[in-house]
């Protein structure tokens, strides 16, 4: 899978959960910009990615989770198959 395929799947999966078309979906989408993406929705993103991609997201890595393109750059590292 490379990035645009992720990218895509990722629009999606936050499409979904906050509510908004994924074409309004942007690499510098965050809380701020999408107002359902509150502590709670930080949550339900993590469970549905973790579910969705059979990963395990570290808490570390949960935190920095805070824009579009850090969930990305997160999962590309957390899938080598996703490298490129």
């Amino acid at each position: 899978m490379d990035r645009s395929d992720l990218d895509e799947r990722l629009r999606q999966i936050f499409s979904d959960l906050f509510g908004v078309p994924s074409k309004n979906i942007e690499y510098a989408s965050n809380p701020d910009s999408l107002t359902r993406w509150d502590s709670v929705a930080h949550v339900k993103l993590i469970v549905t990615l973790e579910e969705e991609f059979s990963v395990e997201i570290p808490p570390e890595d949960q935190v920095d989770m805070l824009t579009f393109e850090l969930v990305g750059d997160i999962l590309t590292e957390q899938l080598p198959h996703a490298a490129g």
